[in-house]
Parts: structure tokens; C-alpha cells; sequence
């Protein structure tokens, strides 16, 4: 099911089942995802929609949505795109990458959870183009590793995003923080969410900035 707030648009679906009509034939200017670490927590957020739903889980093999992940983005962006994923899985990423057609232009540390225990996580950076330069590689990564959450993703946005960008995308947009950072920088939003209770989160925050 697709939803239109004003200029931005969102759909409540597995991801699994694409993006084609959320998308429209549009390609993103940007994307920036934080997809599932695994098939643990593949399961793991079947388990919580169901919970928070009702709707039946369906059995995701992390062999399968890792490729169909990343040919997706391929498939739906322009160029630029930035993936947050468990360190745990790093090879799988750089592996996935590549085979979907991407250039990985480096992986940079940042952190999660609660201040009394932080745990790493990787930040990728890739683009179709290969023609990505980062200004200050040494300002990026401290930034990364001192920011967290939606500061975090407001920064990438603030120092990656391309020029005259206008449609941000994010296929697994959780609660909104990707929606966040393309309303500050005055851009479309489109995302796409299995979990209809998290979503209505993004679609709040859609709303009382449309």
C-alpha cells in the first residue's frame, strides 16, 4: 500500500517483494539505509511485526535478501548511496557490492546503543559511477564515531549529499530518520516499510513538515 504525503511518498510492503511502484520508473538522487544485520535479525523484525501487526512472518534467507538488496538500490538510484550494517557481516557487504555492479568507496566506524555500552557498526559508502571523492576522509570517520542516530544520519547527509539532489530514498526506512535529513535539506522523501506501526512514525514526521 502506497501513501502520499504531500511531495513525499511511502509504502507499507516487504521489501523483498521490490519497489517498483513505490518508484514509479524515478531514480533516487540518494539513498540511505540501515537493513537488517543477518538472518537473526532478519527474523528478528518478522517476529516484531507480527507483534506489533498481526500479519503472519514470512521466512527471509539472509543468502537471498543480501543480492536482491543491493541489485534493488542498484536498479533505483543514480549514483550515491550509504548502507549502515553490523561489522559482524563486513565481508558479506563488500561481496554483495560487487556482485550487484557498486564501486565500495571505504568503510567507516560508528557506534549504537546506550552510552553505558556502545558497540561498533559499519558505515559503507558506495556509488554505480565509481567517481566518488570524499573531501576529508579524517573528519568523516572521527564525525561517524562520535555520532549516533539521527545525528549521525543528519551528518552523512549534510557532507554526502550530491548537489542539486531532490529524491532521497530509503527501501527499509524504519521510523523515519532517513526521512528526517531529506526534510532538512528541503528533498522528496520515498520510503518503503514492512512494519505499518514504525511507519506511521515516518509518516508523521512526513506530515507535520508537508
Amino acid at each position: 500500500m502506497i501513501t502520499q504525503i504531500g511531495k513525499h511518498r511511502v509504502q507499507r510492503s516487504d521489501v523483498m517483494k521490490g519497489i517498483d511502484d513505490l518508484m514509479g520508473g524515478m531514480k533516487a538522487d540518494f539513498m540511505y539505509s540501515d537493513p537488517p544485520w543477518g538472518q537473526g535479525n532478519l527474523r528478528y523484525w518478522q517476529t516484531i511485526n507480527k507483534r506489533h501487526t498481526g500479519r503472519e512472518k514470512t521466512d527471509i534467507d539472509y543468502s537471498e535478501f543480501l543480492p536482491f538488496f543491493f541489485s534493488m538500490a542498484y536498479e533505483h538510484i543514480k549514483d550515491l548511496a550509504v548502507i549502515e550494517y553490523g561489522v559482524g557481516w563486513r565481508s558479506d557487504i563488500l561481496r554483495a557490492c560487487e556482485e550487484a555492479g557498486f564501486t565500495h568507496h571505504g568503510v567507516f566506524t560508528s557506534r549504537y546503543g546506550s552510552a553505558a555500552k556502545l558497540l561498533p557498526l559499519d558505515v559503507h559508502i558506495i556509488s554505480k559511477s565509481g567517481h566518488f571523492r570524499m573531501a576529508d576522509a579524517t573528519y568523516f570517520s572521527n564525525q561517524c564515531y562520535e555520532l549516533r542516530g539521527q545525528h549521525l544520519v543528519n551528518f552523512i547527509f549534510d557532507y554526502l549529499l550530491p548537489k542539486n539532489a531532490n529524491l532521497i530514498l530509503d527501501p527499509m526506512c524504519g521510523m523515519g530518520y532517513t526521512a528526517q535529513a531529506a526534510i532538512n535539506n528541503n528533498c522528496v522523501f520515498f520510503g518503503n516499510e514492512l512494519n505499518e506501526k514504525r511507519l506511521q512514525k515516518t509518516i508523521a514526521r512526513l506530515k507535520r513538515n508537508s
